[in-house]
């Protein structure tokens, strides 16, 4: 059976107002028609490098829209809001911006060459999506050197810092995730030590633990022989649930010990987990993935692939983090 012309690709897909693919197989051919319409559009661009980084750009939000079961060819302006908030989240603002240019880029070339073969008239892209940029990182983060030099001086603290520093950095979550992180969410499958947390709009994913934050938690635990599933994850010193400002207050006292000069929060951790998984050679959508960026309104047959374990980047990142 031949493929189907792009100039039919709107007259027998089901899609939903908001732009979201209510088929399966609608997604296999509208993955190849936008990919049709970026080779054609990659031909416009003349600068070998501009090429190179734009089309991984347009490649990138075709996984996340399609990831999210929204066709790219009835994106709404509020599917590339969120695509810029997640963008954020692993990038600086320059990365962020010409992700942005690149796939607006795309959509005027599409809309003009290929009108027929999209759901809207204009492109999603707005200029309010763009990042403000400055001299300043917006978000402080660690390089390597850095992290290893904090990792090693939480221990000096004991196992409960330990797993805080540990979990923060090799697993990139969220002060509020921690804090919500029970007894029974720590497990194991499939041979990994395992965490089941809970991100924003609570929808659940389960992560790999590495190694040494397995280590560390498992030396916090033994020291509470009493403990219930119900029970914190990780306890302050004083028997206390860990808090945000708790949370924060371990992670500057163990960069002054480190002599980090920076003023670096919680969160400048995740920044860094998700640095250092880039620098190691984790691919963009895997780090995204893996952070919990994708939508809530992503569809089941998606469940499988947010849970892989086998490949987590944990693994990737322990291991760069291990090398001198």
């Amino acid at each position: 059976m031949s493929p189907r012309p792009i100039s039919t690709v709107t007259t027998d897909l089901v899609v939903a107002p908001a732009g979201t693919l209510v088929r399966d197989e609608d997604e296999a051919y509208v993955r190849r028609v936008c990919e049709e319409i970026e080779r054609q559009w990659a031909l416009e661009l003349k600068n070998a490098h501009t090429k190179r980084a734009y089309r991984r750009c347009v490649g990138n939000w075709f996984d996340w829209t399609l990831d999210n079961g929204v066709s790219p060819l009835a994106a709404r302006r509020q599917h590339s809001a969120q695509w810029s908030a997640d963008l954020q989240e692993v990038l600086g603002a320059s990365a962020v911006n010409q992700a942005l240019s690149a796939m607006n880029s795309w959509y005027e070339y599409g809309l003009d060459e290929y009108p027929q073969a999209f759901e809207i008239e204009h492109t999603p892209w707005r200029k309010k999506h763009r990042v403000e940029t400055s001299d300043e990182s917006q978000t402080l983060g660690l390089d390597k050197e850095e992290a290893q030099r904090l990792r090693a001086m939480s221990w000096e603290y004991g196992a409960a810092d330990a797993a805080v520093i540990e979990i923060l950095l090799g697993m990139g979550l969220r002060s509020a995730e921690l804090e919500a992180a029970n007894v029974a969410s720590y497990g194991g499958a499939r041979g990994h030590r395992t965490l089941q947390i809970v991100r924003k709009r609570t929808k659940k994913q389960t992560l790999v633990v590495p190694p040494d934050a397995a280590r560390a938690l498992d030396e916090h635990l033994a020291r509470r022989p009493g403990r219930r599933d119900g029970d914190a994850l990780v306890l302050c010193a004083d028997g206390k649930r860990l808090t945000n400002r708790r949370i924060a207050g371990i992670v500057q006292r163990c960069c002054r010990a480190a002599r980090i000069d920076k003023a670096l929060s919680p969160h400048g951790l995740r920044h860094t987990c998700a640095t250092l998984m880039l620098d190691a050679g984790v691919p963009l959508r895997k780090v995204q993935r893996f952070l919990g960026h994708a939508d809530p309104r992503t569809t089941n047959r998606y469940d499988l692939a947010r849970h892989d374990l086998d490949g987590s980047p944990v693994y990737d990142l322990a291991g760069y983090l291990a090398k001198a």
